[in-house]
């Protein structure tokens, strides 16, 4: 009888000291202390907005306009003295799978990754045989071309962590400022291990 591959369970290792846990509907997932969480659950996506605006307008360059918040769980980023519109950030978006059901994540990672390459990203690492939270995981990273303020281009680097529940196609997509990849990069892995769908 042939061998068959189990997924590899991405650890749940303790949580550092400095992180907090952040809930927003049905997720939950640890973070460190300097980062500020926009919360997204049922309600008004614009007055949520808005009040983001208010209180943090660099920050909402990022994401753009209410319609950007559709489908978003949570949508965090990292406090710096930095170019804040290329901050550290974080977005969790849920998917429904309707009737279609994920068991083993490299089916559609082939089709996500095409979709990637489309908008011109730049794919480095994938991983199908993951595990977290007792659900299949995959973990893909990709950089991708963005213009600044000033007119220069840069290019910004992102992990992207996709979850299949029974119901849903979580997407927690890490993004990294320039140069600040390799100082995120385990932040980033500590924080998709400690992801919870209730």
């Amino acid at each position: 009888m042939p061998a068959t591959a189990s997924p590899t369970a991405v650890p749940a290792t303790p949580t550092p000291d400095g992180w907090t846990e952040h809930e927003s509907g049905d997720v939950t997932i640890w973070l460190p202390n300097d980062w500020e969480v926009l919360a997204l659950s049922q309600g008004d996506l614009q007055a949520i907005f808005s009040e983001f605006q208010k209180t943090n307008p660099e920050l909402a360059k990022i994401i753009g306009s209410a319609e950007a918040l559709q489908g978003v769980a949570l949508w965090a980023f990292r406090s710096s003295d930095a170019d804040s519109a290329l901050a550290d950030n974080l977005n969790i978006r849920r998917s429904p799978l309707g009737d279609q059901k994920i068991t083993v994540m490299e089916d559609i990672l082939p089709a996500i990754s095409d979709q990637y390459r489309q908008l011109g990203f730049e794919l480095g690492l994938t991983e199908t045989d993951l595990e977290i939270g007792g659900y299949p995981a995959a973990y893909i990273t990709y950089s991708y071309p963005v213009a600044l303020a000033d007119g220069a281009n840069t290019k910004l680097s992102g992990s992207q962590y996709l979850v299949a529940t029974p119901a849903d196609l979580w997407v927690l997509s890490y993004s990294a400022a320039p140069g600040s990849e390799d100082v995120m990069k385990p932040v980033f892995e500590q924080s998709a291990q400690s992801f919870r769908v209730k």
